[in-house]
């Protein structure tokens, strides 16, 4: 219903306060990004993979720059995946919270859709030490990580909560994929696909002493002083 716009859950907040919040108490990472809501959840933090699916592909209509989902199933959709091909090959930069089943083992692995797919950035959780958070789903088809654990950040009815998971480590992935977007068409004199932009996220990761199935390339890490902001996580 668009005319039903209100967080009844705060995670929907919580998140976009990560990627662009503008205020004196917090700053996102990507304080002048635009952001569209298109709300697919409802007030008891699920929802219908159709709605999801609906969303994907209103985002797509929208030519986005970039896709954030918070979200994750257990099991594989074919229909899923289609949609997320779709605005893939529709050059949006999709990024997907990994999921939040780990159980600290690198060895064995956990699977959350669409996260899993790899036409995504699956993004894992660390804390403020680098260390990854032991909720964190490993596998082989994570990207790279960023901060998860007790992150603070905006939430409904002016206030502010601390929260962790995947979910806050995607958005902190998102805003950072802002600003190399910014970045680069300063830096190239033109916008770059999103397999470009890819590339310049691997580029600005660290890597960790941790295996990869649960850091991918590692965590990301913007440096660049004069463009993008400088994250010492």
């Amino acid at each position: 219903n668009p005319n039903i716009v209100i967080d009844r859950v705060g995670h929907g907040t919580h998140v976009i306060g990560t990627i662009c919040a503008n205020g004196s108490n917090i700053t996102g990472v990507a304080p002048d990004a635009q952001i569209y809501v298109l709300k697919a959840i409802n007030r008891t933090g699920t929802g219908k993979l159709s709605w999801v699916i609906n969303a994907i592909k209103y985002a797509v209509e929208q030519k986005v720059d970039i896709i954030s989902m918070s979200l994750g199933l257990s099991e594989n959709s074919p229909k899923l995946e289609k949609v997320i091909k779709e605005a893939v090959n529709s050059n949006i930069l999709v990024v997907c919270a990994a999921g939040n089943e780990g159980d600290g083992d690198a060895d064995s692995f956990e699977y959350s859709y669409p996260a899993a797919y790899p036409d995504v950035i699956s993004v894992g959780a660390v804390d403020k030490k680098g260390v990854p958070a032991k909720f964190s789903n490993s596998n082989t088809a994570i990207d790279v990580v960023a901060p998860g654990v007790d992150i603070l950040s905006t939430y409904p009815n002016n206030r502010f909560a601390v929260l962790s998971g995947t979910s806050m480590a995607a958005p902190h992935v998102t805003g950072s994929l802002a600003l190399l977007k910014n970045w680069s068409k300063n830096e190239f004199q033109r916008n770059l696909t999103q397999e470009e932009l890819y590339a310049q996220l691997i580029k600005h990761t660290r890597v960790l002493e941790y295996p990869r199935t649960v850091q991918g390339n590692g965590l990301v890490y913007l440096k660049d002083e004069k463009n993008m902001k400088k994250f010492k996580y």
